[in-house]
């Protein structure tokens, strides 16, 4: 019970206080836990969580706060559409009721401004306010390659949509906007997950999982592209027409590789 209890209350200090000043709180409590039953130490102490929250620096601590939620909301909101469309989509194929969300990819587009900034806050913050322990364990590879097989399936329909190759589309997917939409709500869905991931353990852990954290945003943002050019595009005959959706594609790739390789540092 004593372990559990040092243990909910090291995830607290590292939540509530800067790294250095966690450490150093840790310490002092690590002689005060010792001995003692978990009754006594929330009859003296209180709660892990409530124990270090008394100790937590506000200007700092909402700080922290800020910098976590715009970063939340760079992974989700992009997400937003795709997932409530889908679900719609969803109810209505199945006859339960009609179509309740219908948003014309607005919440979606948010993707195109927040991507940039879901890249450079998590290096810079973490970097200066994150701690370094040890390095990130081989099990999380099987994420980092689910996320990289969306990756994957984004570039692979790009090229069949730009490349105009729809005898390929319809060969592999009879029924496509249902394939579409459920493969790419799926890869959403999981990337957003490991985002949210890697931001919770950058704090709580180490700041390399922020190259979860990154390498999810690129995940979520590359298929809300791919939904919003799927759903909304209107193919245009002129000359070209297929160059601003391939930058755009290898911007995000690129910048998204980039800073995962950067996070790891």
């Amino acid at each position: 019970m004593r372990r559990d209890y040092l243990s909910r209350l090291s995830r607290a200090a590292r939540w509530y206080l800067p790294p250095a000043e966690a450490a150093e709180v840790l310490e002092d409590y690590r002689e005060i836990v010792e001995g003692r039953s978990e009754e006594e130490l929330r009859r003296d102490l209180g709660t892990p969580r409530a124990a270090m929250r008394q100790l937590a620096q506000p200007k700092a601590y909402r700080r922290w706060l800020m910098v976590f939620f715009v970063l939340s909301a760079c992974v989700l909101l992009p997400a937003v559409d795709p997932i409530l469309e889908g679900l719609s989509l969803t109810v209505w194929l199945s006859g339960i009721s009609h179509m309740f969300w219908n948003s014309n990819g607005s919440i979606a587009r948010l993707s195109v401004p927040l991507f940039p900034l879901g890249i450079v806050l998590p290096l810079a913050w973490f970097q200066r306010n994150g701690r370094k322990g040890r390095a990130l364990s081989k099990r999380t590879l099987p994420i980092f390659a689910l996320i990289l097989l969306g990756i994957a399936w984004v570039w692979f329909l790009f090229w069949a949509i730009l490349a105009e190759r729809f005898d390929v589309i319809d060969f592999l997917f009879p029924d496509l906007t249902w394939t579409v939409r459920l493969i790419t709500c799926l890869n959403i869905l999981i990337a957003g997950a490991a985002g949210m991931t890697g931001l919770i353990k950058s704090r709580l852990e180490d700041r390399r999982w922020r190259a979860m954290y990154i390498w999810g945003l690129t995940g979520v943002v590359l298929n809300s592209f791919l939904w919003q050019t799927f759903t909304r595009m209107n193919l245009e005959s002129s000359v070209g027409w297929q160059g601003p959706y391939w930058i755009r594609l290898i911007f995000i790739t690129a910048v998204g590789l980039l800073g995962t390789g950067v996070s790891l540092c």
